[in-house]
């Protein structure tokens, strides 16, 4: 007579709980790998604000202030006639994945960083020259008609208590909020 081989219910059970350990332990990592992927774009995004912000004033002795929702206007697209104001950024796609033209705003006056960052992450430096921020509730999602110039995954970083806001001072510091700022935990170092 043969005899059945099989696992038993407390292997089962010892597999179960390994599995479930490991995945407590892999899911807050990728989650945050995630969050930061996203954010990635703006921060690329951002770089290339900086550096024809930093373009602009060797050639005018001046930084531009660009409001919301008019960072194309001040960027030449296929579309477009050279920028007015002589900003020019290299390639600007019309489709973003997630941060769209309109979530970029560069401030040249009356610089600060957001009140709920740390004082222990600004170091107590203020942002120097400009702050370009990006703000997720601005980002504008495709679809309705929207084709052009919007963000196809708006939805992942601008829902009002998950939006991202990302701020970036001439000296490349990058500060990322997954809470749209609401609370200093919220926020951290790039």
């Amino acid at each position: 007579m043969s005899k059945k081989q099989g696992f038993t219910l407390v292997e089962l059970l010892v597999v179960l709980v390994i599995i479930g350990i490991l995945a407590a332990v892999a899911t807050p990592i990728y989650l945050q790998h995630t969050r930061k992927a996203r954010a990635a774009e703006a921060v690329a995004t951002m770089g290339l604000i900086r550096q024809a912000e930093r373009d602009f004033r060797v050639n005018r002795n001046v930084y531009v202030a660009v409001a919301t929702d008019n960072i194309q206007d001040s960027l030449p697209g296929p579309a477009l006639a050279p920028a007015t104001d002589g900003l020019e950024i290299g390639a600007t796609p019309w489709v973003y994945q997630y941060f769209s033209n309109h979530a970029y705003t560069v401030a040249t006056t009356g610089l600060a960083w957001n009140a709920n960052i740390p004082a222990a992450l600004t170091q107590g430096v203020a942002p120097v020259d400009f702050l370009i921020q990006a703000t997720g509730t601005a980002s504008v999602v495709c679809g309705g008609g929207t084709t052009t110039d919007c963000a196809v995954r708006a939805t992942d970083v601008n829902v009002a208590a998950t939006a991202y806001l990302l701020q970036m001072d001439n000296s490349g510091r990058v500060f990322v909020s997954y809470d749209n700022g609401a609370t200093a935990a919220g926020w951290s170092a790039y």
